[in-house]
């Protein structure tokens, strides 16, 4: 692995390895927002690693690991306490904070929020419901939760506290497969209107899914 220890543009992005410190050029954007968090870092075997700043102190916390086709093959986050990487599941996998315990619902493989990475693990229960779980800030737990029922009713909540999701919106899924946000009595879901991949357009969200798998499209 080679890390450059200078940044020519200033965007420098503080990396922690095996208990040495690193410094690297920020060059990318994670979510694709246009805030420099992210530098990448080539590996031996052809491959990379993007190291990713998520919570903007500085120091990276999130390292993404490429192959050398440029495929997701895993995460690491950073522990400050301990000094070390742990790994996630294989290629993303993601967690979801239930009454039971944590649940791992499987690899991330839906970029609902266009931001370059899968940040969503799409399951279908024994009701024929279909799940995506979103991990919005790429610590590998679900922060999102977005219910289609097999008549096509949406429900999204968010994870607001220990074994506790909150409902913050409700829609459906019209015959031509968009997105429509039911009432107003809801919150908006993310940041923006292109949160799950969303364009708002005319009062409903433009967005289509595989009634098949639930996914975007």
């Amino acid at each position: 692995m080679y890390i450059d220890n200078g940044a020519a543009d200033g965007h420098e992005l503080k990396i922690e390895v095996d208990g040495h410190e690193y410094t690297a050029a920020e060059t990318e954007s994670y979510h694709h927002d246009g805030t420099l968090d992210t530098a990448e870092v080539d590996g031996d075997d052809g491959g990379h690693v993007a190291y990713t700043d998520t919570d903007h102190d500085g120091t990276a916390d999130l390292a993404t690991r490429y192959d050398a086709d440029g495929h997701q093959i895993g995460q690491s986050h950073y522990d400050a306490a301990s000094g070390k990487w742990t790994q996630g599941g294989g290629n993303g996998s993601i967690t979801v904070d239930t009454p039971h315990g944590e649940q791992n619902v499987g690899p991330a493989t839906a970029d609902t929020t266009n931001s370059g990475h899968n940040d969503t693990a799409v399951v279908t229960d024994a009701d024929g419901n279909t799940w995506l779980y979103t991990d919005a800030d790429g610590d590998g737990k679900a922060d999102y939760s977005m219910e289609i029922d097999a008549k096509g009713q949406v429900t999204i909540s968010e994870h607001t506290g220990e074994h506790q999701w909150t409902e913050i919106e409700r829609g459906h899924i019209d015959a031509g497969g968009v997105y429509q946000r039911d009432g107003q009595g809801f919150a908006e879901f993310g940041a923006d209107d292109q949160s799950w991949g969303g364009e708002q357009q005319g009062g409903q969200q433009a967005v289509r899914t595989d009634s098949a798998t639930g996914e975007w499209t």
